[in-house]
């Protein structure tokens, strides 16, 4: 089980012990990595101290520039790029195998949740991606958290077990408690169209420490397909970074975490992989096209993003409009950035990725 800092033993929560580029050092693994449209070729990676799953100078790093992906996007469609997904054979290697919750075992005291660490760029353990817990499973779940020192929880599903009962406190002043965690809704308030923001407290059985987060609530991704607008996830990825930045600077000052200790953003979808693990690759891709962009050259390879992504999360964006959604969403974030010349917008074409509209969002 991960342990990240300091805790009391009966908190141990059954994170994925192998889950982090950290635990990758000096480690032979295998990830596959695409350069061109239709080829590609399998490398081994061996981190060294100090390198970064996702960094622009670890070995055998994306070095796709910018204009040839966007080349490539214009002359494609759902269809081809759909097929293109399903046909390569995103590696899978050294990944922890799938262990959905199991409503027996928690009854018999165990105390595991499927959730793995998965690092940002340059950032090791950035996020916890997590399935939405199940009526056995919701003390764990905010066990995690507390113990974890999570800040931002993003939630892309609905806030219910499977018994439709809420995980959360509906009700100002009205707490919640599950098992040893008590949760209590301070505010909420609506932030964006498809966006609410909730600030909960946190309390945990014999510890005298009450903790705050902000939890994200995202609801415009329906039940099926993905978000029409990548500028909606764009803004969220924004937000739960900008929230994680002021919510770490006052816990350091009331000194309820020291400057050692990790604050990770905990993302939370049906299945933990497909929705959390889309969320996770963004950001990535994002931090770094903008840091190889400050370097003269802006890099974007989705295809590598997800094969690296999967050597922390085995099943991670298994599906091919996920794959379509982040091109997409990197091609905005790159235009709204400034990041393409302005001699090159002109040369962008989007007539293949017009699909249909999602009727749970719109």
């Amino acid at each position: 089980m991960a342990l990240d800092g300091p805790r009391s033993a009966e908190s141990v929560i059954g994170l994925h012990t192998y889950n982090s580029a950290a635990d990758l050092t000096s480690g032979h693994v295998y990830v596959c990595s695409f350069f061109s449209e239709f080829a590609f070729h399998i490398f081994s990676i061996t981190l060294e101290k100090n390198e970064f799953l996702f960094d622009l100078n670890t070995k055998n790093a994306c070095t796709r520039p910018l204009n040839v992906f966007i080349k490539l996007l214009s002359a494609s469609n759902v269809a081809k790029e759909f097929s293109h997904f399903a046909s390569l054979p995103l590696s899978r290697l050294r990944t922890v195998d799938t262990f959905f919750d199991h409503p027996e075992l928690n009854k018999l005291g165990h105390n595991y949740i499927n959730a793995s660490w998965i690092d940002g760029y340059r950032e090791v353990r950035k996020f916890i991606v997590a399935p939405s817990p199940i009526s056995d499973t919701v003390a764990q779940f905010w066990r995690s958290i507390y113990d974890r020192n999570s800040l931002v929880v993003v939630t892309l599903c609905k806030l219910t077990d499977e018994k439709g009962k809420p995980f959360i406190p509906l009700k100002h002043g009205e707490p919640t408690t599950y098992d040893d965690m008590t949760i209590e809704l301070d505010n909420i308030r609506k932030v964006r169209p498809t966006t609410y923001s909730a600030v909960l407290k946190l309390s945990k059985k014999g510890v005298p420490i009450t903790k705050t987060i902000v939890l994200i609530g995202y609801v415009g991704w329906g039940t099926m397909g993905y978000p029409q607008k990548p500028s909606d996830i764009l803004d969220l990825v924004t937000d739960m970074n900008h929230m994680r930045t002021i919510l770490r600077k006052q816990a350091l000052a009331d000194k309820k975490i020291d400057d050692s200790q990790r604050t990770p953003i905990t993302l939370v979808c049906f299945d933990g992989f497909s929705r959390s693990c889309t969320v996770a690759a963004l950001d990535i891709l994002c931090r770094r096209l903008e840091a190889s962009y400050g370097l003269g050259t802006p890099f974007v390879d989705i295809l590598d993003t997800i094969a690296r992504l999967r050597m922390l999360r085995g099943s991670a964006c298994m599906r091919a409009e996920q794959f379509v959604f982040l091109s997409l969403s990197v091609l905005e974030y790159a235009i709204r950035h400034h990041l393409i010349n302005v001699e090159d917008l002109d040369k962008i074409s989007l007539h293949g990725f017009l699909v249909q509209a999602n009727p749970e969002t719109n």
